[in-house]
């Protein structure tokens, strides 16, 4: 089993560009209604995560709501790399196991870094349970 098995593709997965306002980037995040969304640049390349954390840290650093209607600070401004690390599509299941424990979804890049999609700890339990359960009826036959 590798990331490729478990990948919810880009087309099937809500993403926020990076080159948005935060304001703008604010409302589409909204609307997604994820607690966090994978940024990306308008070719394609990852550039990280954009998290209600991340809106609701840059109000407590500022003091002031309005600082998310600032005209120079971007979706990619508040994306956070460093808490959402991505994959590669080939990454072994075991590096992928370890990010999911972390984080709820891990982003998966090509070679290029460009986004190709994530993977869920929803659906990686699941496919868990599956390869557990097939190993359980093997047993007893």
């Amino acid at each position: 089993m590798n990331t490729a098995m478990l990948l919810k593709p880009k087309v099937m997965v809500a993403y926020i560009y990076g080159d948005l306002l935060a304001g703008e980037g604010l409302k589409e995040f909204i609307e997604h209604g994820y607690t966090a969304v994978p940024v990306i640049d308008r070719e394609g390349m990852y550039l990280g995560v954009v998290s209600e954390r991340d809106f609701l840290y840059r109000v407590l650093e500022t003091g002031c709501v309005d600082s998310i209607n600032t005209d120079d600070l971007t979706v990619a401004d508040l994306a956070s790399c460093s808490r959402f690390e991505s994959v590669t599509i080939d990454a072994d299941i075991e590096t992928l196991f370890n990010r999911i424990i972390e984080q709820n979804f891990v982003p998966v890049v090509d070679s290029r870094g460009m986004f190709s999609g994530i993977v869920t700890r929803r659906d990686m339990m699941m496919r868990m349970d599956c390869k557990l359960r097939q190993a359980a009826v093997s047993a007893v036959n």
